[in-house]
């Protein structure tokens, strides 16, 4: 396995991602949910190309996935930055220096094993223990629960208007809108009916 940063580009299976309501936790449900989105074709590169050219933080774009898909519900601006700031301490402390870390290490080589290559594994591995705490500490900040009712018709359109409200909420500019976009149809597509050759809109 790998992380968010570009340690995770493919996964040698899927998952069967639990629902809220069922008895695994919360946190587990999400982490099983970013795992199968994540190896899903582009949705890797576009989460990196989001948080490096733009500064997103791939795990709460991951959780507004979550929720449009788990409960066709989306963020509201309160609730993200609640989000953002229930992880910014570990992301600053510990999340990003990993991942400086871990990309300082990256071997030129990639076939050759050298030192350099098992604490680059080494790295990897810590990397994903620590994306992981952040999710974790996501799911007990949103704990309390979305609003009831808000419900949207498409988990898009939820999708949708969750990342939006974070694109807004961290200021970034318009150009991030298309990719924000991209991910959505990538990581959330629509439905093929059988028998149907027309494709569904894009969000």
């Amino acid at each position: 396995m790998k992380g968010w940063s570009g340690v995770l580009s493919g996964h040698p299976f899927r998952l069967k991602v639990p629902r809220m309501n069922e008895s695994a936790t919360d946190a587990e449900a999400f982490w099983a949910f970013s795992l199968e989105v994540y190896a899903k074709p582009q949705v890797a590169e576009l989460c990196i190309a989001l948080q490096d050219e733009y500064g997103f933080d791939v795990n709460l774009l991951l959780l507004g996935l979550w929720v449009a898909e788990m409960q066709r519900k989306a963020l509201d601006a309160e609730r993200i930055c609640e989000l953002r700031e229930a992880v910014a301490q570990l992301n600053d402390n510990l999340v990003h220096p990993l991942r400086r870390a871990r990309r300082w290490a990256k071997p030129s080589d990639p076939v050759a094993e050298t030192p350099r290559h098992k604490i680059y594994g080494a790295l990897k591995q810590v990397e994903l223990e620590a994306e992981r705490l952040v999710q974790a500490e996501m799911v007990e900040t949103l704990a309390a629960g979305l609003q009831r009712g808000g419900e949207t018709p498409t988990p898009q359109a939820a999708a949708r208007a969750s990342l939006e409200r974070y694109r807004q909420s961290i200021e970034a500019p318009d150009s991030a809108t298309a990719p924000l976009a991209q991910l959505i149809v990538k990581a959330l597509p629509w439905p093929v009916l059988p028998g149907s050759a027309r494709a569904a809109p894009h969000p």
